[in-house]
């Protein structure tokens, strides 16, 4: 691994008649304005976004795997959505199981502990502040027995120090891509600046 800062952000894909998840459309939508900025002046972090893993347990064990043991990232946030949502929820921790809602009609294939994983970093900070910035949000405690929970769960095994799940409403006239993407790139910045990863100015100044 380069010397270079390193924050990774997935999405998932389809599911269940949702034929373009929310999440995707928030990643997507954040990496345009990553390159905007890296465009215009050095940005760092780098930054890589995975928009569109698959919705199965094996998909998301992969994907874990690639993460942790690849890409060695400095933070990991894993978006997924939520179509009952009004705000956009921060969750602090996973581990509900167990996980009995098949995907493609496979369960996760190892016996799993349910014992709750918290994630370490602090959240009541950067939810005022993005609630000061206008934005919709508050934290949960409970990110579901799905793919959601599941995924957020095998990242917090691996660092709760450094993993957050974040679940995003449906894409609408008030959550639209770029209210999405602008959320997720303020919340980036901000807990990099409380995790010392080093930002750059071109992203600083956004705060």
């Amino acid at each position: 691994m380069d010397n270079q800062a390193r924050v990774v952000v997935t999405g998932f894909g389809p599911f269940d008649g949702i034929s373009v998840n929310s999440s995707t459309t928030a990643v997507l939508n954040l990496q345009c304005k990553w390159e905007e900025i890296r465009s215009q002046a050095k940005c760092s972090p780098e930054l890589v976004v995975l928009p569109n893993i698959e919705v199965s347990y094996q998909a998301a064990d992969k994907a874990v795997s690639h993460i942790w043991d690849e890409l060695k990232p400095n933070l990991v946030i894993h978006v997924g959505v939520d179509p009952s949502a009004s705000k956009i929820s921060l969750e602090n921790q996973s581990g509900f199981g167990p996980y009995t809602m098949t995907d493609d009609g496979c369960l996760p294939c190892q016996p799993l502990c349910h014992e709750q994983i918290c994630t370490k970093l602090s959240l009541d900070e950067p939810c005022v502040l993005l609630q000061s910035r206008g934005f919709k949000c508050g934290i949960s405690t409970d990110p579901g027995c799905f793919l959601c929970g599941y995924i957020y769960w095998r990242s917090l095994e691996k660092d709760p120090n450094r993993t957050l799940f974040v679940h995003v409403p449906t894409i609408s006239d008030v959550f639209t891509a770029d209210y999405l993407g602008d959320f997720l790139l303020l919340l980036i910045i901000i807990l990099c600046k409380n995790c010392d990863i080093p930002i750059s100015s071109s992203l600083a100044d956004y705060l």
